[in-house]
């Protein structure tokens, strides 16, 4: 068992205030240099004498900056009556600046320059805030508990009350679905206003049906029958196990052998996380990177070819729209719609129906390689994956990776085999080994889930970025499916 202490995401908001100040000074000399070439270049001298007046008015544009920035630092995911904060910082900002100007202003720092500063300003501080909002974003996207996950709570009493009271007052969008208790006669009874859905032994069926990112022990696990069982159910879907220190981890311990152990106060609670998803932070950072940038030029370089694209599946079809919406489901089930180029008749879902004992693929997935359903523009669009291309846009919004298993719809979930919910304990994506190893030959959806599976656990950004290359000649080569 590999044991690490994971902060990252708790230095990252202790390291805010420290981030503000920084890009005030930034912000303040870029501004400052700015407007005095825009000016006049004579107005800045460097190797003049910098008076008093200049050094005080300078700590105190950097301290208004860090002020502003830290004041706004919790708007990116606050409610609404905390985005408020915003245009009411702004003005504080402004009126601040303004007796500033009025107050230090001397020959050596004419007015007119202190006025052109202010309006700078306005140009400098939303470009800062838009570096904090990226920052606290990737630092979100390094979590392996992500801010708005579902959380179930293993106990009843008065810890799991503690626990849920500690989860709701972290400030953050966690969502609590309810408890399992050992004893039976528990079930119904409500935990504060959660109910209690069922027993440990309910764990598995609960786990395979539902959305749930994490499970919370907030129970002694002597207390559980076959704790270690239960636990390594939710390990085999891939579903992190968050201990409770006191509750006895000592216990149970020793039967992970294959699994990173995370010491963090998780909610202030002093917690044991178990885990056998990618977690590394900066993995996790540098994926969401990769994938804002590349979905993000790639969707302004084809917009030549949507536009294309779009304007053929109107002509050689004009009854049907020329989006498919793909209603599917994301990591741990979170259902989400994406969007395809449509490469079907109009009616094609009536239609499947007729189709089913037909299906070539061995499993809940269904596949028919000359299905009648596909328009002949839309073979050509999968032959060279062109109607995948709309999912660049999910990738942007975060719904999808580019690398990644490819996301079910809630009919298939609900038909895989227990080991095979693995495959939804990441972020699904466009592509990954089942693509890369010839898709069109893959018969059997065990052999989908296991290649799935196989990526999950060697998950890097070295594999990511293999894949991404192995892609390139089978989409060219159209290896995509007919």
């Amino acid at each position: 068992m590999k044991d690490r202490t994971d902060l990252g995401f708790s230095t990252f908001r202790r390291s805010q205030g420290q981030f503000a100040l920084i890009s005030s000074a930034i912000a303040y000399f870029a501004s400052y240099l700015t407007v005095c070439r825009l000016v006049s270049s004579t107005l800045v001298h460097f190797s003049a004498r910098v008076s008093h007046r200049e050094v005080w008015l300078s700590a105190g544009l950097m301290v208004t900056w860090a002020t502003l920035i830290t004041e706004w630092k919790s708007a990116p995911f606050a409610t609404t009556k905390h985005k408020s904060r915003i245009p009411s910082s702004l003005g504080k900002g402004i009126l601040f600046l303004g007796i500033l100007a009025v107050l230090y202003a001397s020959r050596a720092v004419p007015n007119k320059v202190l006025i052109f500063f202010l309006i700078g300003s306005l140009f400098y501080l939303p470009i800062s805030f838009l570096l904090h909002y990226m920052g606290f974003h990737l630092g979100h996207a390094g979590r392996l508990i992500q801010h708005d996950s579902h959380i179930l709570i293993v106990g009843s009493k008065d810890r799991a009350k503690d626990a849920v009271a500690a989860i709701r007052g972290a400030g953050e969008k966690y969502e609590i679905v309810g408890c399992l208790d050992p004893d039976p006669s528990r079930i119904g009874t409500r935990v504060s206003d959660l109910e209690v859905l069922g027993t440990t032994a309910d764990l598995p069926k609960y786990l395979f049906g539902h959305t749930v990112d994490l499970i919370m022990f907030a129970l002694p696990l002597h207390l559980v029958p076959n704790a270690a069982e239960a636990i390594n159910r939710a390990m085999e879907v891939g579903i992190p196990v968050s201990l409770v220190m006191e509750c006895g981890l000592y216990r149970v311990g020793h039967c992970f052998t294959d699994h990173t152990l995370s010491y963090k106060a998780f909610a202030e609670l002093p917690t044991a996380i178990l885990s056998n998803v990618p977690g590394d932070s900066a993995y996790l950072v540098l994926k969401r990177v990769l994938d804002i940038v590349i979905s993000g030029i790639l969707l302004i370089l084809l917009s030549p070819l949507f536009l294309l694209t779009a304007a053929l599946i109107k002509i050689t079809s004009p009854d049907g729209p020329v989006f498919y919406p793909w209603r599917v489901l994301g990591r741990n089930r979170k259902p989400f719609v994406g969007y395809k180029f449509r490469t079907m008749v109009p009616n094609a879902e009536q239609l499947k129906i007729q189709l089913l004992q037909h299906n070539e693929m061995q499993g809940p997935v269904f596949k028919m390689q000359s299905d009648p359903r596909v328009m002949p523009l839309g073979r050509f669009l999968r032959k060279y994956s062109i109607d995948e291309l709309p999912q660049l846009y999910s990738v942007l919004k975060g719904d999808m990776s580019l690398v990644g298993p490819r996301p079910p719809a809630k009919q298939e979930a609900d038909q895989f085999e227990f080991w095979q919910r693995r495959k939804l304990s990441v972020k699904p994506g466009i592509t990954c080994f089942w693509q890369v190893n010839g898709r069109n030959e893959i018969a059997s959806f065990d052999e989908w889930a296991r290649l799935d599976i196989e990526y999950i656990k060697q998950a890097s950004m070295s594999c990511d970025l293999r894949i991404l290359l192995r892609t390139i000649p089978a989409v060219v080569r159209g290896k995509g499916a007919h």
